[in-house]
């Protein structure tokens, strides 16, 4: 009875880690997005100050996550977005408007992509 009793719990406790950190990764990528889509309506309003302020912001609330995010998704995926919030920062400096809204066009896609990639579904069972 006992061995029942301790497989039962570790599987709960397994599925019960797995919930918890798609739904951590969910609500990091969501603040990331968001800082993403504000940024990109300041660069349409040509506002490259606020663009500027939000960029240090995004980068900062990055680096919080990149110190958990290694454990729990491919290296190569926050390589990505290493690289490119990097280059939105240079054309952030530069004011070039259509690199930096192609960059933050990608960090979309990549931020969004995290979640989806990780999360249980049949499509990534299979």
């Amino acid at each position: 009875m006992k061995p029942l009793l301790y497989t039962v719990i570790l599987t709960l406790a397994i599925i019960g880690s797995g919930i918890f950190t798609i739904n951590m990764l969910k609500k990091d990528a969501e603040a990331l997005y968001n800082f993403v889509l504000e940024m990109e309506s300041d660069i349409m309003a040509e506002k490259w100050e606020d663009a500027g302020e939000k960029g240090d912001k995004l980068h900062n609330q990055w680096k919080k996550y990149k110190k958990v995010w290694p454990m729990l998704i491919d290296h190569l995926e926050i390589d990505n977005l290493d690289i490119q919030i990097s280059e939105l920062e240079s054309f952030l400096i530069s004011r070039d408007k259509t690199q930096a809204l192609s960059k933050l066009s990608i960090l979309k896609l990549l931020v969004k992509h995290i979640p989806e990639k990780e999360s249980f579904t049949l499509q990534n069972i299979l």
